[in-house]
């Protein structure tokens, strides 16, 4: 048994799809939005710390699924306005299945790091958590809003300290969220201020219990929100 999984082949992809991967996760994030100009070849190779053949095959294939597009002079390589419209970034038959799937999951973790943030925080946590609320407030279409939603639950999930956690919180968020960009953002807007507002007071107040429950509270309403729309839509 232990040499049947330590002899097992390993699956290493090219380093060109871990690029690949990357901006897909960041525009599911909302890290980018559509339209946002990615970075110079020469900076995201640095940044990547891969080489700029290694970008190139990468931006090709994103371009080649429509993900990004080129623009002549200035604009380089920006992320297509459609990008929520396409049927490649999330074309999944069980969506809505593992849509609950994925907010069962956040519902554990997240109030597990909402629980260690309120332990855990700093005064510039605040005022991180303060920029993302007042970001959520003024955004006026659904690629804000989601950019905002995502920098809030990122933060919260960071300032819990666990590195897991973390990652974890990452990988939901961007298993499912671009699909909802097809919808009507005012659906969970209201909701997602007055979720975010109550987790921020109960971090401010060191309370872990309260913003546990905060936390739970706003997944459990989103998921009423987010699962009824769906279900309209059918």
């Amino acid at each position: 048994m232990s040499e049947d999984f330590l002899l097992r082949p390993l699956d290493t992809p090219p380093a060109y799809a871990a690029v690949v991967d990357r901006v897909r996760r960041a525009v599911a994030l909302g890290v980018l939005l559509p339209g946002d100009r990615l970075p110079a070849e020469r900076a995201l190779a640095e940044g990547l710390q891969v080489s700029r053949v290694t970008v190139r095959e990468a931006l090709r294939v994103l371009q080649g699924e429509g993900l990004l597009i080129t623009k002549r002079g200035s604009s380089g390589t920006v992320v297509s306005p459609a990008v929520s419209q396409l049927a490649g970034v999330d074309g999944d038959r069980d969506y809505n299945q593992r849509l609950r799937d994925v907010f069962e999951v956040r519902l554990a973790v997240e109030t597990a790091a909402a629980q260690h943030a309120a332990a855990r925080v700093q005064p510039v946590d605040i005022d991180a958590l303060d920029a993302c609320q007042v970001a959520l407030e003024s955004s006026r279409d659904v690629h804000a809003f989601r950019r905002a939603d995502s920098e809030f639950h990122l933060a919260v999930a960071r300032m819990s300290g666990n590195a897991m956690l973390r990652q974890v919180v990452e990988d939901l968020r961007a298993a499912v969220f671009s699909r909802l960009d097809r919808h009507d953002f005012a659906v969970i807007y209201e909701s997602s201020i007055r979720g975010h507002a109550a987790v921020i007071r109960a971090i401010r107040d060191r309370d872990p219990v309260a913003a546990a429950a905060a936390m739970a509270e706003h997944i459990e309403e989103a998921r009423g929100e987010v699962m009824a729309v769906l279900t309209e839509d059918r």
